[in-house]
Order: C-alpha cells, then sequence, then structure tokens
C-alpha cells in the first residue's frame, strides 16, 4: 500500500499548481495500484473519491498523521509528500518516506516569509530533508539544484505534468475583459511582479489588460500589486482565488500567457497554457528553457517594459500540430510510472548513491 500525504494540499478548494500537482499523481498512481490512499481535508478536486481518507483539522491532522497512520493498522510500504513537507513528527517513526519537491526555495530564498510559510518550507522543510528516504524533484534542473544544496547525490526526478485539463467545462469569470493577456501565480517574490508593475505603469495606448490569477502570498509586493490593481482595474484585473473552470476559460481566451519569474520549478501554468495553444511570453531563466513550447519567445532579464509590450504584440499563436506535439511531452502516466519505480524501499535499494 501507498499512503499520499495531500493534507495540506486540498486545504482550500482554489488550488495552486503544486498543489494540484499532488491530487493528479496521486489519481494517475491509483490507475495502477487501487490500493493507495490519500489523507486530504477537502475531496472536490478528485475526479473519483475512492480512497481518500478525509481529516477534520488541517494543521493539526496534518502533524499527528504518523499516529493516525499506527491508529488506522495502516502498513505502508511508503508514505508520499508531493507538495508539502513531512510532519517532524515522522522522523521518529520507521515508514519509508518519499518527498518530491518543486523547486529549491526552502534552502535558496534568503528572504523574509510569513510565519507560516517559514515555518514549513523553512524549518520542516529543513528538519526533514536527510529523513526522507527518497528525495526526487519534479525535473532534472530541480534535482541537479537539491543535490548541490543538500549534498545528497541520490536525488533524481520524477516528472511533471499539466495539472489543468484545458479540454473540461468553462465558465468565465466575473470582470473578465474581452481581451487580455494571462499571468498565473501565487503573488510573492519569485513571480518577477516588480516587472509586471512596471509594464502596467507604461502600458501604451490601446494595450490589452493583464489579468492575474494568483492568491496573495508573501512580501511587499503583495501589497504593491493590490495597489496597482486598485489604482487602475481596467490595466490589470487581479482574480485572487478561481475555480478550474474559470482558468479554463482564461487559458482558452488569452492572447497571450506571460511569466516574468525569476525562479520557478516547473511553471505548470505555462505548460497548460502552451497546452491550450496560447503564445508564450516569459523570463529567461533555465527552467523556461527546459519546459517552454518551441514557439515561446524569451524575455532578457533588462529588458524595458517597452520592449516587453513589443514583445507581447509580436507573439503569435501556434499552428494545431505544434500544439499536439507538444501535448505528447507531458503525461501523468509516465509521471506515476516514474514514481513507482523509485518510491519504494526495494527500487530505492538498486538505485542507491552514497550520499556526497
Amino acid at each position: 500500500m501507498l499512503i499520499f500525504d495531500l493534507i495540506l494540499a486540498t486545504r482550500r478548494p482554489a488550488m495552486t499548481g503544486v498543489e494540484r500537482y499532488g491530487v493528479k499523481l496521486f489519481e494517475a498512481v491509483r490507475q495502477t495500484r487501487p490500493d493507495a490512499i490519500a489523507f486530504v481535508r477537502d475531496t472536490s478536486a478528485f475526479s473519483d473519491k475512492s480512497g481518500l481518507v478525509t481529516v477534520r483539522n488541517v494543521y493539526r491532522d496534518w502533524l499527528l498523521l504518523p499516529q493516525t497512520i499506527r491508529r488506522d493498522g495502516l502498513s505502508p510500504e511508503a508514505i508520499v509528500f508531493p507538495t508539502a513537507p513531512a510532519s517532524p513528527l515522522f522522523h521518529f517513526s520507521g515508514d519509508y518516506l518519499c518527498r518530491i519537491a518543486h523547486d529549491v526555495f526552502p534552502w535558496s530564498w534568503k528572504r523574509r516569509m510569513p510565519w507560516k510559510g517559514r515555518l514549513l518550507y523553512r524549518y520542516v522543510e529543513n528538519l526533514m530533508a536527510r529523513r526522507y528516504d527518497r528525495f526526487l524533484g519534479t525535473t532534472p534542473p530541480v534535482a541537479e539544484e537539491l543535490r548541490r544544496l543538500l549534498g545528497r547525490a541520490d536525488i533524481d526526478w520524477c516528472g511533471n505534468a499539466p495539472g489543468l485539463d484545458v479540454a473540461g467545462p468553462v465558465q468565465r469569470p466575473d470582470g473578465a475583459p474581452e481581451s487580455f493577456i494571462l499571468m498565473v501565480g501565487t503573488v510573492e517574490p519569485r513571480k518577477g511582479y516588480d516587472r509586471l508593475i512596471e509594464l502596467i505603469e507604461n502600458a501604451p495606448e490601446g494595450a490589452p489588460p493583464v489579468v492575474l490569477v494568483g492568491r496573495p502570498g508573501w512580501g511587499e509586493i503583495v501589497g504593491r500589486v493590490h495597489d496597482a490593481a486598485s489604482r487602475d482595474p481596467t490595466r490589470l484585473v487581479w482574480l485572487r482565488d478561481l475555480q478550474d473552470d474559470g482558468l479554463r476559460w482564461l487559458v482558452r481566451n488569452a492572447s497571450c500567457f506571460l511569466s516574468l519569474s525569476l525562479a520557478e520549478g516547473f511553471n505548470m501554468p505555462l505548460v497548460e497554457s502552451a497546452i491550450g495553444g496560447r503564445a508564450i511570453l516569459c523570463s529567461d531563466i533555465p527552467i523556461h528553457r527546459s519546459v517552454a513550447p518551441p514557439w515561446a519567445s524569451f524575455i532578457d532579464a533588462d529588458a524595458s517594459a517597452g520592449a516587453i509590450w513589443t514583445a507581447l504584440r509580436a507573439a503569435s499563436p501556434p499552428g494545431r500540430a505544434d500544439v499536439d506535439a507538444y501535448r505528447r511531452r507531458y503525461s501523468w502516466e509516465s509521471v506515476a510510472s516514474r514514481l513507482l519505480e523509485m518510491a519504494t524501499p526495494e527500487q530505492t535499494a538498486e538505485k542507491r548513491i552514497p550520499a556526497c
């Protein structure tokens, strides 16, 4: 039996890309391993409710998950943590633990975070980093950075795929304009929203508005984005919590998807928008070079607002054949298959490389 800890990932119906990753991966694993179970808070994101164990209190039940597993008489061959770190109480259990990390910011980000983020993604993540029996990144670049930062030569990668089915049902969100540029991502310092504000402040006459989808995160940038959206809501439309049907409508109708991120582990919204056939304009960082589609255009780090607007006007959508070819690069079946090859004690014993 495999157990997935998705308690923190399902604490609210509107999900981030990382949270959606956990749901999609569990559902794909369950196709091969129907005995797999997941501990969750909210079940609305799942297409099939079988194998779900609901909890009542998010943070208490996340912390006490080791006791819950013992109390319920479960004997998992592995426990998978695909979205958030394991409870520190797992440090004292004999369970086999597999952590999937999406980026390296818990070990590399030096700026201040809110206390919950600091507790989970700095202190708990660092505490548990060497306790995990199997540590995986979602992509080769993330795995390489984790190996360097943690000194663990055994860190590998398991893959990623779109969390949003862009072909599903749609609902136009309230306030969505007819023509717009789309950005998706939690409002926090790594996403490059300083450049977005500069872009809005220097928008040329007749420029389309930017629709930003993302819940407030941390840092001074949250207040700055709020102020920018309040000053000129016709230029910047900020939709904080959006269900999947609303996001699908935006992906299908945007003139271009824009990402100005300084760092990403994968950038699932970019991949989803590319699969939806959107023009793509993104910052020139290694992960974007790895995952962006062939028709994407890249923005230099020192590009002015005027240069970005010029690139947005020049961006054009791809042909259907290009979209179909790109879609075949990513599937949850392949991610689940790779995870199952590496996530159990027997597989790890075969693949173990001594730590640095």
